[in-house]
């Protein structure tokens, strides 16, 4: 599995509608990078939000098991 393809599996329900719509305006800016570029960094970025999210709260559960 590429990086492309695990942002791309991070894009469900509104976080596609979001990635869609930015991907459409940078298509349309003509800047140096693809849609499908532009979706794959909003899934990571997205992942690695919701990744640090679960990490935080573990964290907190465990402190206060002790």
């Amino acid at each position: 599995m590429d990086v492309k393809t695990l942002g791309e599996q991070g894009l469900h329900g509104w976080k596609g509608r979001v990635a869609d719509t930015v991907a459409e305006r940078a298509d349309r800016a003509r800047i140096p990078v693809s849609a499908a570029q532009v979706r794959a960094v909003l899934g990571l970025v997205f992942f690695t939000t919701s990744l640090l999210y679960v990490i935080k709260t573990l964290r907190a559960v465990a402190r206060e098991a002790r």
